[in-house]
């Protein structure tokens, strides 16, 4: 899968972390931004002035963070909101896929860029996290500058035309609700969560359910 002048660009533990693919659930964890500010794009409108949306840009630009982080396999997804990228949050995260992992007789490999706040290098948090968990949890970092390394991206762009795109809301608090409503409707249909993000065990739209693990190890 990886052209032979790249080889030597592959990390030293590659090996060790496909030994542990059969025997491990694989999740995908990253954030996206949310701010009051609404993300401009393409929109159809009569010609002319006369009936056009007008989108209205607020006084006050708040933000907040949308985490997101799922299973590559069957679309369980875990959805929380924080003010900002903490390390804090993002731990508390990966403990609760560690969590469920453990709960399955499995391993947790989480895929995550390598933003301070992820890294044993960067935060204390996730460097007591890693000690503690190193039997039950193995943190793999994208490239940096790679979006299109962790196919979570893939799920933000929906994420950005359901809450955030030309929006019409008249507080922040609304679209705060948006944001959590949305987060609530991925958690309920995994089958639409792998198929956003292109996932090979997506099951076809007449399914209800994604393949069974076995299936998908």
């Amino acid at each position: 899968m990886v052209e032979a002048d790249l080889w030597s660009q592959l990390p030293a533990d590659l090996q060790d972390v496909l030994a542990l693919v059969p025997g491990a659930d694989l999740y995908l964890q990253d954030e996206m931004q949310v701010a009051f500010h609404p993300t401009l794009t393409r929109v159809w409108s009569r010609k002319g002035r006369r009936g056009q949306r007008l989108v209205e840009a607020p006084g006050a630009n708040r933000k907040v963070y949308g985490f997101g982080l799922l299973d590559w396999r069957d679309g369980w997804f875990d959805g929380r909101v924080a003010p900002g990228r903490t390390a804090d949050v993002f731990c508390e995260q990966v403990r609760a896929a560690v969590a469920r992992s453990k709960q399955r007789g499995r391993v947790a490999i989480v895929i995550a860029d390598n933003l301070k706040t992820h890294t044993s290098a960067g935060s204390l948090l996730v460097r007591s996290m890693l000690t503690e968990l190193q039997e039950d949890l193995y943190l793999v970092y994208t490239p940096a500058y790679d979006p299109d390394a962790n196919r979570i991206e893939w799920l933000w762009r929906v994420s950005r035309r359901v809450v955030t795109h030309n929006h019409h809301r008249s507080s922040f608090e609304l679209l705060l609700a948006d944001l959590e409503q949305h987060f609530l409707t991925l958690a309920q249909t995994p089958a639409a969560v792998l198929r956003h993000i292109g996932s090979p065990f997506a099951p076809d739209k007449d399914q209800d359910v994604p393949l069974p693990l076995a299936q998908a190890a």
